[in-house]
């Protein structure tokens, strides 16, 4: 079973590589998490708990802040990386920009890269951009038969070349989620409330005792949609849409009954590209403006969290208007307003609320939270 839960935690890119596994003081083995972990583990991993404890480094490797000080020399960790983590995604590392110091680029770049053998590409975060928050994100480090960084990088980017081109395949929820992190949003730590979501509409559809039609206005690559539909007999009909035009090629890569079709779709239209399943590229508030549309689905997923809130009344219209629904969705506001939450969304949705869960997932930042709700009805 350990090595089981160790294999699952590595392929979903979890896995502390840095420090040891061992046994712990009352018995159990304490296996290290890296900071691109879960709050809370997801179901595949019950019975298991995340404690604090120091972590121990591994003898059978160095760490790569042990290889950068061995690079640049001592106390130069401490006073020029603000933070150590990075994030992982497929074979991609990357790293927020301003905890780098370009003076010691190179010795950063070689230590992580030589710890990190399973990496492709390194890329430098620098914030996002455009109306879609899409990361900007530049390559500075890659591996092909050798490392190359600096200026041996630079003539490769002069080249008409896919070596650089970060699309990438990301392990979640035993599904692999090919995308490209410039191009399209994607986060990987709302992994655990996409299972939450898939979970409450299993349980949802068990009750109704049939396929529920499942909207997913805001579907980027398919990360929400992909899992739902491994299960048998979970989704009826389904509507996908982004207004990202860059999501629809990799959202037919992802989604079982799309891949054999050749990615079909018309920007600021909705397209039935397979009986029941309905793929659009437009603004999601228009949707209801389609007559079809209004009053054929049973869940709607609202997962744009700085918008939420204010994009939830349009789309209403497409719910059943009588009967069982369910709204899963999550939003970041101030911490204040948390306790608030389900008073709010039940006057927006003002249709015969039976139950509304909130659950604070995590702190977004000094203020605000990231918060996730379902509505049901």
């Amino acid at each position: 079973m350990t090595q089981q839960t160790i294999d699952i935690l590595r392929e979903s890119g979890w896995l502390d590589t840095e420090h040891r596994i061992r046994p712990y003081d009352d018995g159990h083995i304490l296996i290290p998490l890296n900071d691109n972990a879960p709050s809370e583990l997801p179901p595949a991993f019950v019975n298991l708990l995340i404690i604090d404890a120091k972590p121990i480094l591994s003898k059978s490797r160095e760490s790569w802040q042990s290889r950068f000080t061995e690079l640049v020399g001592e106390g130069v960790l401490e006073n020029t990386i603000i933070t150590k983590s990075h994030e992982i995604l497929g074979d991609l590392l990357i790293q927020r920009y301003d905890e780098v110091n370009e003076q010691y680029l190179s010795a950063f770049i070689q230590s992580k890269m030589e710890m990190h053998p399973r990496i492709r590409l390194m890329l430098i975060d620098h914030g996002v951009k455009g109306e879609f928050r899409i990361r900007d994100l530049q390559p500075i480090a890659v591996r092909t038969d050798r490392l190359i960084w600096g200026e041996d990088l630079m003539d490769l980017m002069d080249l008409e070349s896919n070596i650089l081109d970060p699309t990438t395949d990301v392990p979640e929820n035993g599904l692999r989620l090919r995308l490209d992190p410039s191009r399209v949003y994607f986060s990987s730590k709302l992994q655990y409330e996409r299972q939450n979501t898939t979970k409450e509409l299993s349980l949802f559809s068990a009750e109704l005792g049939r396929p529920i039609n499942i909207c997913d206005p805001f579907c980027g690559v398919g990360p929400a949609i992909a899992p739902m539909l491994r299960q048998e007999g979970l989704v009826g009909e389904l509507l996908v849409n982004d207004l990202n035009p860059d999501c629809l090629p990799f959202l037919f890569h992802n989604l079982k009954p799309l891949r054999i079709l050749k990615p079909n779709f018309t920007p600021n239209n909705l397209v039935e590209s397979t009986p029941g399943i309905f793929v659009g590229c437009m603004d999601a508030t228009q949707i209801p403006t389609k007559a079809d549309q209004c009053g054929r689905w049973d869940a709607l997923l609202v997962n744009l969290p700085h918008q939420t809130l204010s994009l939830l009344p349009a789309l209403l219209p497409l719910l059943r208007p009588e009967g069982p629904m369910r709204i899963c969705g999550w939003t970041i506001i101030p911490e204040s307003e948390v306790i608030g939450l389900p008073d709010k969304l039940s006057k927006i949705v003002d249709c015969n609320v039976e139950d509304i869960e909130v659950r604070v997932r995590k702190q977004f930042n000094v203020t605000d939270m990231l918060t996730a709700f379902i509505v049901r009805r």
